[in-house]
């Protein structure tokens, strides 16, 4: 991971700003089933089918004085899915796409991230190419390194994971994990589901499952999720707690809407 978040008297030392944002949309890892293990290959049965939405968050970290808008769709595009997220703020804007095949199973086929304006302008593309069980980045800085399955990006694995949800209701495992590469090193990211609690953000009260991110691992964010069991687990709120107690959190603005099929 990068370093530490910068405190407000070195705004722009370390870490920068763009990605203490993008820390909410990147941070995660995949293994696409449970339980909680980095190394497992077989395939989840049954799984739950995607719906088209789009909707609409809301990005605050404690340490700047600004927010951020944010937007979350799932459409088809042929034979595939596009999941995007954009950010936009004052000083920055983030974009991310994830383009993913469902049949026989969920599985990314390309991840695209561009960035945009105080901290500069950067852009990548990682493809997984199964054929040649082989991860490639280009871009910004060009990678490879072999796909070892499941293997997710820094977006696709939310949707596994909200798949998976889905597809285990009520039942939920005791862990979900997730190997995720943005064409660098993987990462590995497991999430125990917690208590049901009533919710309330800008888009209104739910009755929400709280998932945390267990182990952290040392010099990491500890990482909560809230999700909306009723609406096929749609995220309602993410938080981001940095060792020093800054937090970062992302709500859910608006009721998320259907989105039309197509790009």
């Amino acid at each position: 991971m990068p370093a530490s978040v910068p405190g407000p008297r070195a705004p722009y030392r370390g870490r920068p700003i763009t990605a203490v944002v993008a820390l909410l949309w990147l941070a995660a890892a995949g293994a696409g089933s449970h339980p909680a293990r980095a190394d497992e290959t077989t395939e989840p049965a049954g799984e739950a089918g995607l719906a088209p939405f789009s909707a609409q968050y809301r990005v605050r970290f404690s340490a700047l004085p600004f927010s951020a808008r944010a937007e979350r769709s799932l459409t088809r595009d042929g034979e595939t899915w596009l999941f995007r997220s954009k950010i936009d703020a004052r000083l920055l804007s983030l974009e991310q796409e994830t383009r993913l095949v469902d049949a026989p199973a969920l599985r990314t086929l390309e991840y695209r991230y561009r960035q945009g304006g105080l901290a500069g302008r950067r852009e990548r593309l990682v493809t997984f190419d199964r054929e040649a069980a082989i991860v490639r980045r280009s871009g910004d800085k060009k990678r490879q390194h072999p796909l070892i399955e499941p293997a997710w990006d820094p977006l696709g694995w939310q949707l596994a994971l909200r798949r998976e949800l889905v597809r285990d209701h009520p039942d939920l495992a005791a862990r979900y994990a997730y190997r995720v590469s943005d064409g660098g090193d993987y990462e590995n990211y497991s999430f125990a589901p917690g208590v049901h609690e009533t919710l309330t953000v800008p888009a209104g009260t739910f009755e929400a499952l709280r998932l945390t991110r267990v182990p952290v691992p040392e010099g990491e964010e500890a990482t909560r999720l809230w999700l909306d069991p009723a609406r096929d687990y749609l995220l309602l709120r993410m938080e981001l707690v940095e060792a020093d107690g800054r937090l970062l959190t992302v709500t859910l603005e608006t009721p998320p809407a259907a989105a039309a099929d197509g790009p």
